[in-house]
């Protein structure tokens, strides 16, 4: 059986740690059945992850489902066309937001020749679990790209909601989606968690979410979980628990019976 988790609010804390309790627990797991992520982190964040807890993570679905990889090979994407991704860029700058694009090997690039390299750093101070940045500008390198984007992501400090609505009727052809308190972020028409989980070697799993984002998987997925602290819209969608070490206790004790 495949048990699949989220990261941000689910198995990390805002801190990008993950307990002791819930990593034994999947160490536990993955001696008899298979483990994976789901998020809207990119690849190399969630292999990076995996490395420092020792997990064994053979299945992500990374960028909010815009791709997903089983055994480190990529078996589905689902990209923003290049061209429109950077007229997009350039209509969103004109909102001042702190916009950036993660990379494949998890290189994020900024708006600098727009914004400054002094507003880079105050954001990298804001956001310090996002890590390195690129000091080539976002638009730069854009323009070096061959293939299409998997998602652009932005913080808003402030009126998320009012600039949601004004994005998703700015960007009626793409996904636009709240993925935190702070955060919109926009990936291809049709791009989701349960799009990309459809596409890998797997008929069915057990998944524990926290965000709105998640609803697309819990819905459809016979054995969910929902941690205690999601909007409460979502605690129909699965057993509500306080860590991912107690969904999977659950899970192995029905094992048991």
């Amino acid at each position: 059986m495949l048990f699949l988790s989220d990261l941000d609010g689910t198995l990390m804390d805002s801190n990008g740690n993950v307990t002791d309790e819930d990593v034994e627990c999947i160490h536990q797991w993955t001696q008899k059945h298979a483990f994976g992520f789901v998020t809207g982190r990119d690849r190399a964040f969630c292999v990076a992850l995996a490395s420092k807890y020792q997990l064994s993570c053979e299945y992500m679905i990374t960028d909010n489902g815009a791709n997903a990889y089983y055994k480190d090979k990529n078996v589905y994407s689902s990209l923003i066309d290049l061209s429109e991704g950077i007229q997009m860029c350039k209509a969103i700058l004109a909102y001042n937001l702190d916009l950036f694009y993660t990379d494949e090997a998890g290189n994020r690039y900024y708006p600098i020749s727009c914004y400054g390299k002094e507003r880079l750093h105050v954001f990298k101070k804001k956001q310090p679990s996002l890590g390195l940045f690129s000091d080539v500008d976002l638009i730069e390198y854009l323009n070096t790209r061959h293939f299409g984007l998997a998602k652009l992501s932005m913080y808003v400090e402030k009126d998320l909601d009012l600039i949601l609505n004004q994005f998703r009727g700015l960007f009626e052809n793409y996904e636009v989606m709240a993925t935190s308190k702070d955060y919109i972020e926009i990936t291809r028409k049709g791009t989701n968690k349960w799009e990309a989980f459809c596409h890998l070697p797997v008929e069915d799993a057990i998944f524990i979410g926290d965000g709105e984002n998640d609803l697309c998987i819990l819905e459809k997925l016979n054995d969910t979980y929902v941690m205690e602290h999601a909007p409460e819209s979502l605690k129909a969608y699965g057993v509500c628990v306080k860590s991912v070490a107690e969904a999977m206790n659950i899970e192995s004790r029905k094992e048991n019976v």
